[in-house]
């Protein structure tokens, strides 16, 4: 740098120290003046290392956070329109509805419509608590006993329906040798939910989607799984597989701006992943479709596995719904909802006894006689007394069937720590609000083969 006399200036170089042969920062002050006719300099070096770095982190953290901060704008813009959309065709179909009561025709088609919009909002919703307990690190893992290939054969049933309607092939191989283990089923259940019914979205209606489980080792008491979903679908760029898997991102192209969501899922199943110590990888290109891997590792469940060989019996193919016939004792107080779940279960052929709060649902299992009822319904929330303690109290009466009844929890607290309680409290399952007849016939198939010990 050309210094003028007279005018002290100011630069900055970064050097590479000679011996450590490290990078250090330099502030250099030079100053040239006239002393006695003869022209001197003087040169001040600074080491501003640790300030120079100092400098560029908060520079780098206030760019991640704009980053963050313009995706979490995107994220509200991209939430309100994807809200409003199914709240639109819910308000807007229920006002049709009123002024077409007299054509049953279009009534069911309408319902049909207001069934959708009510899961896609219900999916929202969810995907929004869930994000909020992972930043917030409450999210933890609910361990028991869980058998493999039934957990997939649940997913298959959901994905199947949905493949259908797109006149998609779905095919699922599964091949293990340690069936039984011990995991989160509800976690593990949404990380592949999520990955499959994008699978289902972004193929094109005829094309195919494959769900492969396999087991790549094993050790007297660890098994490792490897998921694999893959698809001919849309694909995606390379460009946003890089952030496929931060939150709020969705990758806009022709395509994939009708399918609606809040970019969260895929985000809230990498850190699922990551909290089930497992890995999570994809492979993808514009137009060629997806290939998703997920690799787990879980406790082998040794003592299931012998049970299950000893005893295996072949499947009874059901023609009516596992609820037919069934009692429930119910615990409700909402009026609405229990009319609907009362309307649901008589659907089904099915009949119940709704009490409105937990002391008189406690109260009446006092006189139940065996066969009274076959199962308890159990809504946790409730005035008087809520539903974990009416729980305890059915659990620990007088009247012995309390110890044998099964007890599923059907409540709108829907968080891991929420199902903790419920078993906690003595419930043998926990389903959430709204109710979900389909995973209410699951639970009671389960506890048709398995009852209450």
């Amino acid at each position: 740098m050309q210094m003028e006399q007279g005018v002290q200036q100011e630069w900055d170089r970064d050097f590479i120290h000679q011996e450590t042969g490290e990078s250090r920062y330099i502030h250099v002050t030079g100053f040239i003046n006239d002393v006695q006719g003869a022209k001197k300099c003087i040169v001040d070096l600074s080491d501003r290392t640790g300030e120079h770095q100092t400098t560029l982190a908060v520079e780098a953290a206030l760019e991640v956070a704009e980053k963050a901060s313009k995706a979490k704008t995107d994220f509200l813009s991209n939430m309100s329109h994807d809200i409003r959309t199914p709240m639109n065709a819910i308000i807007g179909i229920t006002t049709l509805m009123k002024n077409e009561l007299h054509e049953p025709e279009k009534l069911a088609e309408h319902l049909g419509k207001l069934e959708t919009s009510g899961q896609l909002l219900l999916g929202i919703i969810n995907d929004i608590l869930d994000m909020s307990r992972i930043e917030s690190g409450k999210t933890t893992l609910n361990v028991e006993k869980m058998n493999l290939p039934q957990q997939v054969s649940q997913l298959d049933s959901v994905i199947r329906q949905q493949a259908s309607q797109r006149r998609q092939t779905f095919t699922v191989n599964t091949l293990v040798q340690h069936e039984n283990v011990l995991a989160d089923p509800n976690r593990l259940n949404q990380v592949l939910m999520n990955i499959l019914s994008n699978a289902v979205k972004y193929t094109p209606t005829g094309g195919y989607i494959r769900l492969d489980v396999d087991e790549l080792t094993h050790t007297e008491h660890y098994a490792k799984y490897r998921f694999v979903v893959q698809d001919n679908g849309i694909g995606m760029s390379e460009e946003f597989q890089k952030t496929l898997f931060e939150p709020f991102t969705r990758e806009e192209k022709s395509g994939t701006n009708k399918v609606q969501g809040t970019g969260l899922g895929m985000a809230i199943t990498k850190s699922i992943v990551d909290l089930m110590g497992g890995s999570i990888s994809v492979e993808s290109a514009t137009g060629k479709g997806t290939r998703f891997e997920v690799v787990l590792e879980f406790p082998i469940d040794a003592e299931a596995d012998t049970a299950q060989k000893a005893q295996e019996l072949p499947e009874e193919t059901e023609d009516t719904s596992p609820l037919c016939g069934m009692k429930f004792l119910c615990a409700e107080d909402n009026a609405l909802n229990a009319e609907i779940l009362q309307m649901l279960l008589e659907t089904k052929g099915a009949s119940c006894t709704i009490c409105s709060n937990g002391q008189e649902i406690v109260d009446a299992f006092v006189r139940v006689k065996p066969g009274e009822y076959d199962m308890i319904l159990m809504d946790v929330q409730m005035p008087v007394m809520d539903g974990l303690e009416a729980a305890r109290r059915i659990r620990s009466s007088e009247n012995p069937l309390g110890q044998v009844i099964p007890i599923l929890a059907m409540t709108a607290n829907a968080f891991l720590e929420d199902m903790q309680k419920s078993k906690e409290a003595g419930m043998d399952e926990h389903l959430s609000k709204p109710v979900d007849i389909d995973a209410l016939e699951q639970a009671v198939k389960r506890f048709r083969v398995t009852p209450r010990k």
